[in-house]
């Protein structure tokens, strides 16, 4: 990567409309490397990290760092650290989730690289024990699915939450920062810009939801038909996650009722 040569990707060969391309996987530091997210455990997915350690003149794997536990993100992590020795590294609040973790972290915590040292951001929302990496030497955050490269994550319930999503996302306003490095898609080199252009489109997203439920629709697939118009049907099942995410925050806040399968605005919410 351009001004970053001690970190490098390998894509996972994985692509899909939730994946884009596929599964950034990061390899960080000299001689001794540290992974961030492990996506298939294919022979040809582990291989091709090995390989991209070897031309960045690493000596072997020393850790192995999951953003969170979507299998996208983690299937391979068991498979790598067989392969290579490395320590895996796993959310606190997922410890035990794979069965082989070594060692867990948290909010502030830090870890040392080869070359530097990475702080956790707990990122809650996308999935409850979802952690980015703030590498603070070089104002660079590992973003896994928090915030993708391209298009928006996907907040699903019940481990999806769209409040702490949105507080996560104003969190990362807080970081000096000059890249962002995704999960799926490329690198955002307009990191405030990026966090504000999601913090305004579930903003707008959540306006369009009571806006729906003003107009009379009130099951979560009618109100999908109506807000997701330039979406492709194919994605429409995807979409509801996210209407139910903004529905279960807005009833949290009192602005919805739900009775069975239909919600209604309330006074709070006109």
């Amino acid at each position: 990567m351009q001004g970053l040569e001690h970190i490098r990707h390998f894509r996972a060969a994985n692509p899909g409309y939730m994946t884009l391309e596929g599964t950034n996987q990061y390899l960080l530091g000299r001689e001794a490397i540290t992974v961030v997210d492990v996506a298939l455990p294919s022979p040809e997915n582990i291989d091709g990290i090995l390989e991209q350690v070897e031309a960045m003149g690493g000596k072997k794997i020393e850790k192995i760092l999951l953003t969170h536990v979507h299998k996208d993100h983690c299937g391979g992590a068991l498979a790598l650290k067989k392969r290579s020795g490395a320590k895996l590294g796993i959310s606190r609040l997922r410890a035990g989730y794979l069965g082989g973790e070594d060692f867990a972290y948290s909010e502030g915590d830090t870890i040392d690289y080869d070359g530097g040292r990475l702080q956790v951001v707990h990122t809650p929302g996308h999935e409850s024990g979802h952690c980015c990496f703030y590498e603070a030497s070089h104002q660079i955050l590992f973003t896994g699915d928090h915030i993708l490269g391209r298009g928006t994550t996907v907040i699903p319930p019940p481990d999806g939450d769209m409040a702490q999503y949105l507080g996560s996302l104003e969190k990362l306003l807080e970081l000096k920062l000059r890249r962002l490095l995704p999960g799926h898609g490329p690198v955002v080199e307009d990191p405030y810009g990026k966090i504000k252009e999601y913090i305004d489109h579930r903003l707008m997203r959540e306006r369009a939801v009571l806006q729906a439920l003003r107009e009379g629709h009130h099951t979560i697939p009618t109100m999908v038909e109506v807000i997701y118009t330039d979406t492709p049907a194919a994605l429409h099942p995807v979409a509801q996650y996210s209407v139910e995410a903004h529905l279960r925050k807005l009833v949290h806040e009192g602005r919805v009722e739900k009775a069975g399968e239909r919600y209604s605005i309330t006074p709070r919410g006109s």
